[in-house]
């Protein structure tokens, strides 16, 4: 394996944080479930799984496009993510990619918890 000791780290861009994603504190143990509200893709359930550290803290959690495309686009067409997409960013702390697909493609996270429990009742598949 090659080092490079004289280049920069990569970064990724800093997005703000947006209010409508809950804190990491109020996910479950599975993580959290939304629904996409714009764009091409609107009404696509959208599951972010949280993974964590011995310790309990974040590790990184995924977002994954449940009953939906692959890719997701805005109204306008644009490329917002694709399925999949990892993230180790602390929701509700710092602006991540949760924070910019609830933005671009106007996410509601759900917080019925009866409704929560159901769609992890049928659809959770323990690792």
């Amino acid at each position: 394996m090659r080092l490079w000791p004289k280049r920069s780290r990569i970064t990724p861009p800093r997005e703000e944080v947006d209010p409508r994603v809950p804190k990491l504190a109020d996910w479950d143990q599975h993580g959290i479930v939304g629904t996409l509200g714009s764009g091409p893709a609107a009404g696509t359930t959208v599951v972010a799984h949280s993974y964590r550290t011995e310790t309990g803290g974040l590790d990184f959690y995924e977002l994954e496009f449940w009953d939906g495309p692959d890719q997701v686009f805005d109204a306008a067409g644009r490329f917002v993510m694709s399925d999949w997409v990892t993230d180790n960013r602390v929701p509700g702390e710092e602006g991540g990619l949760i924070d910019a697909l609830t933005r671009d493609v106007d996410v509601t996270w759900w917080t019925d918890r009866e409704r929560i429990d159901a769609f992890w009742s049928t659809h959770w598949d323990p690792r």
